[in-house]
């Protein structure tokens, strides 16, 4: 289904799950419509967050515009992505003092990394036709989800010691998701 909201057409999805509050989720272009069994009405929910759905378009139509502007690196193995991950993983970890459990490589939908509560961190091998710099980055990312769990002040806060402008990196994985999103 489609809606235009200003000058943008949004493609939705409409879900009754069993939750209390409806909610909207933007995934892969899409806005999803989350609403709670038996409630029907999903135009005031549209109606009342208007401006974030364009908001939100509008920074997906721009990013995908940018996108065109940068090229992957198809030129790196799997082997070497795999020994570039586990070097920055050794350094950075080693440089902050924190102790990684796992290093996994795989493939994930929506993120570029992860960290779990046990201190294995994995890795998006999609993250391999990107940049080192952007790769490192991620990396830092992650390892510093060693130290503080959620993206809250602080953990932004440690990022910025390494990465003082970790926005324009945000930016530029953004940027690249779109080239990448449906490789492989």
């Amino acid at each position: 289904m489609k809606i235009k909201i200003q000058d943008i057409e949004v493609n939705y999805n409409i879900f009754h799950r069993k939750v209390k509050y409806a909610r909207l989720e933007i995934k892969n272009e899409t806005l999803n419509i989350i609403m709670p069994h038996g409630v029907k009405d999903y135009n005031i929910l549209i109606k009342k967050h208007e401006k974030w759905i364009y908001q939100k378009f509008s920074r997906i139509n721009r990013l995908k515009i940018e996108s065109e502007t940068r090229k992957l690196d198809h030129s790196r193995s799997n082997d070497s992505f795999q020994e570039i991950v586990r070097d920055y993983v050794d350094r950075i970890s080693r440089k902050m003092g924190l102790k990684v459990n796992r290093v996994t490589l795989r493939r994930m939908k929506t993120r570029w990394g992860s960290c779990s509560s046990l201190g294995n961190i994995s890795i998006n091998t999609r993250l391999k036709y990107l940049p080192k710099g952007l790769i490192k980055y991620v990396i830092h990312h992650e390892v510093c989800h060693l130290k503080v769990r959620k993206h809250d002040k602080q953990y932004w806060s440690l990022v910025s010691e390494e990465y003082p402008n970790y926005k324009k990196y945000e930016e530029e994985l953004s940027i690249y998701w779109f080239l990448v999103k449906d490789l492989d």
